[in-house]
């Protein structure tokens, strides 16, 4: 077998022993045989590698593995207290831009910091763990109402409202967190953990540094999210998206001058699927730069017939998103389209939202000022919605200014919405769109 024993000088060691009797010729045992290994090494080379399968390497906190393992010791109990157990699921926000600026160094500083301010917000009995990435988990054990829950959950939130001060800078991370309970949301844990995920995700699109619990709409938001993603994969090979084209008129003139091309989706399995709910999900997979050529395509296809049919100015717009203009290849596929079809590049508009503008990338500045360049029309969509739509007015090659259709709705019945509608019309002549 395996002991401890000590050795001369006091000190301990592990030893691994095979002790045998040694009998005389009548079978008495005279004395007894050892022999002895130093296991000492071995053993704690087991106990770093039994450290490293159940604790995270950087925070020192239970990863996963040991963190759900406690979650379920805690259903165990709460099952014959009928008390509650709560998971916190902690992501947080923007924390890719603190390594992607700052390097990976001072983000594994934050993640540490991260650890000890979640350790100082909760009881020592509760448990903390690192899921990986900047993903965190709390468990509360023995929990008996909501109200309480929620009083954890802010003072959890209140821990990241302090900046962090790594580097000799003052770094602002804020949290977001999902909350699930047993037994009202799962018995298990896989199924609690999920449930608080979907919930961290909830907080995260109604705009981050909140808490949220978990309910049975969220579950059917991700389920849904995850249909749509697996259905988007193959819906250009089964040909299942359709562009309509909605008119441009000149109210002076009273005649159609151009068309917008709409991306329209039928899928066999969910019906008709609007735009504002699939299209964020192919920017997220990279699915919208074929989609986005399929959409261009179609659209000088069409503006190619109309203006021999109809009027030889008539002109298309295309909406483009943020991920296509990070395409390298945008400008080129454009030209080969303009080549393609025999339009002349005053036969196209491509809208762009200031979420375009807003990422900072210097491709989409390159893309803008090639296409400028070609003579292609670049409109502004959605104005008066973003942050900083005047000095992007000003330091991009817009044409047409389009005003976002909020302000359009009451323009009749509201005064103010006139006001700002009329002054944004005022402003686009000024600029000469």
């Amino acid at each position: 077998g395996e002991f401890q024993n000590v050795k001369k000088n006091g000190e301990l060691f592990w030893e691994h022993a095979n002790i045998a009797p040694v009998t005389d010729e009548s079978g008495v045992i005279r004395h007894l045989l050892s022999v002895n290994q130093d296991i000492t090494q071995q053993k704690q080379q087991e106990k770093r590698i039994s450290y490293q399968a159940h604790y995270d390497s950087l925070t020192g906190l239970p990863n996963r593995f040991l963190a759900l393992d406690r979650l379920a010791q805690m259903l165990k109990e709460a099952k014959r207290t009928e008390k509650q157990v709560v998971v916190f699921f902690l992501d947080l926000d923007d924390f890719k831009k603190v390594n992607d600026t700052l390097g990976h160094q001072v983000g594994d500083e934050m993640l540490v910091e991260a650890a000890a301010r979640l350790q100082t917000a909760v009881r020592d009995d509760d448990v903390i763990g690192r899921l990986g990435g900047d993903e965190f988990i709390v468990l509360l054990n023995q929990m008996e109402n909501s109200t309480t829950i929620a009083q954890v959950a802010e003072k959890l939130l209140e821990q990241f409202r302090v900046p962090f001060s790594l580097k000799g800078r003052e770094l602002m991370s804020t949290v977001s967190i999902g909350i699930a309970v047993y037994p009202t949301d799962g018995k298990n844990p896989a199924e609690l953990l999920r449930q608080a995920d979907a919930a961290m995700y909830h907080s995260k699109e109604q705009g981050r540094n909140r808490y949220d619990f978990y309910t049975q709409r969220m579950n059917e938001d991700v389920v849904r999210r995850l249909l749509i993603e697996e259905q988007l994969r193959s819906a250009l090979k089964k040909d299942e998206f359709h562009v309509f084209f909605q008119p441009v008129v000149d109210l002076r003139k009273r005649v159609v001058v151009g068309a917008e091309a709409l991306l329209r989706w039928n899928n066999a399995v969910l019906g008709n699927v609007q735009p504002d709910e699939f299209i964020p999900i192919a920017e997220q997979t990279g699915l919208i730069v074929a989609i986005g050529q399929y959409v261009l395509d179609q659209a000088f296809r069409a503006a190619s017939g109309w203006r021999e049919k109809y009027a030889i100015n008539f002109q298309v717009a295309v909406n483009i998103s943020p991920r296509q203009f990070r395409d390298p290849g945008l400008v080129e596929y454009i030209q080969r389209l303009l080549e393609k079809y025999s339009l002349p590049a005053s036969a196209v508009e491509l809208e762009i939202t200031e979420g375009v503008l807003m990422t900072g990338h210097g491709m989409i500045d390159t893309a803008l000022s090639e296409l400028n360049q070609l003579g292609i029309g670049i409109s502004m969509d959605d104005f008066g919605t973003g942050y900083s739509s005047l000095s992007y007015l000003r330091s991009y090659p817009f044409d047409t200014l389009k005003i976002d259709k909020s302000f359009i709705n009451d323009i009749t019945i509201d005064r103010a919405d006139l006001q700002l509608v009329g002054a944004a019309i005022a402003m686009g002549q000024g600029l000469g769109l």
